[in-house]
């Protein structure tokens, strides 16, 4: 499937999609995500990388990237995603409170 498009909708500002899936949980989806995203932004510091965690019912991003707090939200009612590393991150990890453990 190398070099399928798969949106038929571009996303403004972005080249390039890596989509890290799973129908199964705990098979490692999220840390193989950071560390391709980490691997990324380490091999060419000047690309812009950043990180989406849409997982509702255990975001781990935040953790995984050492970050907390809630994301500012612009005039434009647009949220701004948080930062480390180097790579921006967005995880619904930011908009929940976390369970207690």
């Amino acid at each position: 499937m190398a070099g399928m498009k798969l949106s038929k909708f571009p996303i403004a500002g972005v080249k390039q999609v890596i989509v890290v899936a799973s129908g199964k949980g705990g098979v490692g989806k999220s840390a193989t995500a950071v560390n391709l995203a980490l691997a990324l932004s380490a091999k060419d510091p000047k690309t812009l990388v950043g990180l989406l965690d849409a997982d509702i019912y255990g975001p781990s991003l935040p953790r995984m990237m050492n970050l907390a707090g809630q994301p500012e939200v612009t005039k434009q009612n647009l949220m701004k995603p948080l930062e480390n590393y180097g790579i921006k991150c967005m995880s619904m990890g930011f908009l929940v409170d976390e369970k207690p453990q």
